[in-house]
């Protein structure tokens, strides 16, 4: 995984990838695991759950060519080409998207933390009660009126220990008080 992050984070081609993973599995003693081409890492990443969907979007970031964008060739908002250009800047390469957005589903990451035993225990503690010590000081989010607010609009959500509260940590999440509309 961390060597497909490089990968991924500093554009390294396809090729260029087999190449080091080639060198590496060479390198490394007898026998080892590294897989020998990309193609073989993507398979163990997928085996691990971590796969991921490419969608093709306008270069403007207006659409998503999903659902009834799917056949699409132009952004129906500002008719720019969904495809890359050639060299020329005249020629579209259909099949090749201008730009590419990668959508990383979070339900089987979420189930897979859920899979490791002491993953679950720290994810559901604020549910348990094992070791929180409830003396109205703020001492966790689950100790906020927002966190009570939540629990008391969407009871059915709350009921369940294993719910992820990820969301409001990344939406303008207030701990402190609960907020109107």
């Amino acid at each position: 995984m961390r060597l497909y992050n490089l990968k991924a984070a500093n554009g390294w081609s396809n090729k260029g990838f087999s190449d080091l993973l080639q060198l590496l599995k060479e390198i490394l003693p007898a026998p080892n695991q590294l897989p020998i081409s990309t193609y073989e890492a993507k398979k163990i990443i997928c085996k691990l759950g971590m796969n991921y969907e490419k969608i093709s979007a306008c270069p403007n970031d207006c659409v998503l060519y999903k659902i009834e964008y799917i056949d699409l060739n132009q952004c129906p908002q500002y008719g720019k080409s969904r495809w890359k250009l050639c060299a020329d800047d005249t020629k579209e390469k259909h099949g090749v998207p201008a730009k590419v957005m990668w959508y990383l589903s979070s339900i089987p990451r979420f189930m897979r933390l859920f899979r490791n035993e002491e993953h679950t225990k720290n994810l559901t503690w604020h549910a348990d009660g094992e070791g929180r010590i409830c003396d109205r000081m703020m001492r966790h989010p689950a100790d906020s009126a927002q966190w009570k607010y939540f629990d008391f609009m969407y009871e059915d959500f709350a009921e369940d220990p294993r719910n992820l509260r990820l969301g409001l940590y990344t939406d303008g999440f207030n701990p402190h008080s609960v907020q109107s509309s």
